[in-house]
Parts: structure tokens; sequence; C-alpha cells
């Protein structure tokens, strides 16, 4: 059902620029291919098999815009995402990775539908080996006993992006959640949540802060995240610092967490970058404490400017009560370890 869809979305996409350009608009069909051969061991667990999603996830996408005049525009995202060893839909939705329209203009640009949360557009540049949650580096992504107000995406969002003004701009998203009904009003509330993030950017510095809170469940269960996050482009190296704090409340209890994540990417050629980095997760709450650290390195070689070859090593050091791990569940307190070489094709 999903390939067929997605065939018939290609095949509408493909259709649209010879039949839209009599009237100011444009489609754009895009996408990504990300796949690897991994080995991960963690205690007396081992695996070996091919992955995806490491640099960037795989997804192909249609966007586009129209032209409506007094500088206003239409626009649109439709974004798919997929597993390339499998040709599996992402987590079997259809269009999983984006899916809004909105209009745009000199104030800024309003958009409504499955975005990306403003915690993700204020943390995601701050990550310096990528947005994989196989890198060591992004223990803030991953939850312990400490459930994350830190979420990528989310459903049902109205989102606001302000024009830049000497550097700044904010992005403000508002979603409705599950959408519920019946007359219990926390389980009309689950889902429901909001997120405010302001970034600065100015020659080879960049900044951003962020604040997002949701309804996780049905019974009133809150979770929050809080970030700050820099980088400083020195030319040998792009330097990358970021800091977020989870706090969670409900029926289950209460807790926090913090996260530290430092990083670098440092080119080594005209075609060679390495990046490094570093992380650590440290939890408080009525449960067990899930406090963890890592690292991870990476190479990555451009082949052209659309391909690009990558090999890298992480490990995770957990602490007695956690596991984190990647494609295994490690033991509380086993270390879990992978090393991967991969391609990562545009289109």
């Amino acid at each position: 059902m999903h390939k067929t869809g997605i065939a018939l979305a290609t095949a509408a996409a493909l259709a649209l620029p010879t039949l839209a350009s009599a009237d100011n608009s444009n489609v754009t069909i895009y996408g990504l291919i990300d796949i690897n051969l991994g080995y991960e061991k963690a205690g007396d667990l081992k695996h070996t098999g091919v992955d995806t999603s490491e640099l960037n996830g795989s997804r192909i996408g249609f966007k586009g815009t129209e032209d409506l005049g007094n500088g206003l525009k239409a626009l649109f995202v439709l974004e798919t995402g997929f597993d390339p060893d499998t040709g599996g839909a992402q987590a079997g939705r259809q269009f999983g990775r984006q899916s809004f329209v909105g209009l745009e203009g000199g104030w800024g640009k309003v958009t409504l539908g499955r975005q990306y949360s403003p915690a993700f557009v204020a943390l995601d540049p701050f990550e310096a080996t990528g947005g994989a949650d196989r890198t060591a580096g992004l223990l803030h992504r991953k939850s312990g006993s400490v459930s994350r107000g830190y979420q990528v995406r989310f459903d049902n969002m109205i989102k606001y992006r302000s024009p830049s003004f000497g550097g700044f701009s904010a992005d403000v998203g508002y979603w409705t959640g599950a959408e519920n009904t019946g007359p219990n009003d926390d389980a009309r509330k689950e889902g429901r949540g909001y997120g405010i993030t302001g970034m600065y950017k100015n020659g080879p510095f960049a900044a951003a802060i962020t604040t997002q809170s949701y309804f996780t469940n049905a019974t009133g269960g809150k979770a929050s995240t809080h970030g700050i996050a820099g980088s400083y482009d020195f030319k040998v190296a792009k330097a990358y610092l970021l800091y977020s704090q989870d706090r969670e409340s409900g029926t289950a209890g209460k807790g926090k967490a913090r996260s530290y994540a430092l990083g670098a990417e440092i080119p080594v050629s005209a075609a060679g970058t390495v990046a490094v980095s570093y992380g650590a997760r440290d939890e408080s709450n009525e449960a067990a404490a899930e406090d963890a650290h890592g690292w991870s390195v990476y190479y990555m070689h451009n082949l052209s400017k659309r391909t690009t070859l990558y090999t890298a090593y992480s490990h995770i050091s957990n602490k007695d009560d956690a596991n984190y791990g990647w494609n295994l569940t490690p033991a509380a307190g086993d270390d879990p370890s992978v090393v991967m070489a991969g391609i990562r094709h545009r289109f």
C-alpha cells in the first residue's frame, strides 16, 4: 500500500512542473539515500548487518512554491522517509518526515501540518557528527528513565518562522497532539504542546536557544526540554557546543536529565573531513538514574557534490543502571560500540 502511494505521488509530482509552468509555480523532486555496513558489540551481544540513515535519514520529497503576487507566495513540502536496505516506509507513514503547506512573505512564514519541532530546528545544526541516533555524542536525544521533551517532529502543528533581523530569527510552534475527544481533560491534551526557538548567525558565529514542552500521555504526564547551543568556524576547524535539560512530571513521578555535547569538524583535504563528538547524559529522578557518556569519530570523503563515502566509530560508557545502545539492547552497565562504513547519495 505504501509503495503504491509513493509511486502515485511520484508520478503526480513528475507531471506538476509541466502543468504548472504557466501559473508562476514550480515543484522540485529531491531525495537522499544513506546506507552502511556496520558491526556492533555490547557485552556478549553482537550484531553485523546493513543499516541505514547514519549521516542523514533516507528520504524522497516534493516541494514547491507559487507566486501569489505582492511579495506573497504559497509553499508546500511532502517528504517520506524509507529504509533503503528493505524498501520499507518510515514508521508505516506515507509522508512521515514532513507534510505541510503554508504562506510566506516579508513578514515571515506560517505553515500547517507535520513539521520539524522548534527544538530540533534550534539544536540539530550544532551536532558535529550529524543527526544519527548511533552517534554517541547525541545522548541528549535518547530517553533513559526520564522522558525527553526533545522530539524531532510533531503532527498537527502550526508554526511561524520570522524573517532575519540583523542575524536574529525565531521559530514558534504549537501542536494540537492526538486530538482525542471525550469528557476527560487530560486525554484531550495528550500530545499537545508548544516550542519557541531563537537563533542568531553572524559570520563564523552561530547560536540558538530553545524551550519545548508537550503532554506525553492521557493522564497528564508532561515532558519539556530547554537547550542552548553555539558554534564557531575557525576555518581550520568548526567547533560545536550544546547543552540541554529534560524535565518530566506525571503519575509515574518526576525527574530531570542534563545532557552535554561538544564536537568539531576538521577539514583534512579538499574532499575529506574528520568529525568528532563527545556527549554525556546525567539523570536524577524517582526511579533509577540512567547516566552515560560516549564519543564518536567520523571520516567523510566527498566523491562529488552529491556522493559521500564515510566510516565511523562510536562508543558509549553506560553506568550501572543505564543500557543505551543502537541496534542492540545492552544489559545495564554494558558498554556498546559500533564501527561502520557507508555511502550517502543526494539527488
